[in-house]
């Protein structure tokens, strides 16, 4: 499985993981152009590149989940993350590497998580 961070999570946490071998590009240092589009642009680059999203954004991709697939549009999967059990700052990027390894490591197929949604941790 490959992920692409949404711009809100550092992209430290894709860096450290890409060096334990895992497929990771955050938006905000890899993918830049992309921070200004609308989130179903994003889920549909994501989706372009075979990457499930990870994100902490639960309605508006809920929401875009649900119409993609009423659509008949497929994607690669969401991750949602919460701030209370994952918070987003400096001191938190073992635990976001850990968490993400350890969901990577259990879901190495790529289309594990195809048109579906998974919450963490």
């Amino acid at each position: 499985m490959k992920l692409l961070l949404d711009e809100m999570i550092s992209p430290r946490v894709a860096r450290e993981l890409r060096n334990k071998g895992f497929d990771v590009v955050a938006v905000k240092a890899d993918r830049p152009e992309w921070e200004a589009l609308p989130d179903r642009e994003i889920l549909r680059h994501a989706a372009a590149e075979g990457r499930a999203l990870v994100s902490n954004d639960v309605l508006d991709f809920q929401l875009i989940h649900n119409r993609m697939m009423g659509e008949g549009h497929g994607h690669y999967g969401i991750v949602f993350t919460d701030d209370a059990a994952m918070p987003r700052n400096k001191a938190s990027i073992p635990l976001w590497v850990k968490t993400l390894g350890s969901f990577l490591e259990a879901n190495r197929a790529e289309e594990t998580l195809r048109n579906r949604i998974a919450f963490l941790p």
